[in-house]
């Protein structure tokens, strides 16, 4: 028997009869980002290894965000990176505002159970991977289109 039970937009964490979790990739809901990383955790087996696996992959996810934005400060000109300073200050706060609006229960432990770490550490992620990659497109523009993002 497998039950599924969401964690961040497109993630599922599959609960095998044995109660081990695995974490699968699934069609995003309508809306939500279409590209979603690989899984990077799918080679570990046992709850404890998964939520320490995927709490590895939001640090490195944060690093990367960390290291695009500086460089995207650096390029840009200064009223431009005034402006970034800002939306990122502002973007912190709402990914710390939208993981409490979808873990802010009273008690996510007792809601979720073991697999509370790993899920917040995915959702996590796939917020951190998202800004990331809007961060990237200040500096290396995808498109040839006159208005930016």
């Amino acid at each position: 028997m497998r039950r599924e039970l969401p964690c961040a937009t497109g993630w599922r964490v599959a609960l095998g009869a044995s109660g081990l979790a695995g974490v699968l990739l699934t069609s995003p809901p309508a809306g939500a980002q279409p590209e979603l990383e690989p899984d990077p955790c799918t080679h570990v087996y046992g709850q404890t290894a998964l939520g320490a696996c995927w709490a590895r992959e939001a640090e490195r996810a944060e690093d990367e965000m960390n290291r695009v934005y500086r460089a995207a400060r650096e390029e840009l000109p200064n009223r431009a990176a005034k402006s970034l300073e800002k939306a990122q200050g502002l973007w912190l706060d709402f990914l710390e505002a939208h993981l409490g609006t979808l873990y802010g229960v009273e008690s996510p432990k007792a809601k979720w159970g073991r697999e509370f770490p790993m899920c917040l550490s995915i959702s996590r992620t796939t917020l951190i991977q998202a800004r990331t990659r809007e961060l990237r497109r200040l500096i290396e523009p995808d498109d040839d289109t006159i208005c930016p993002l």
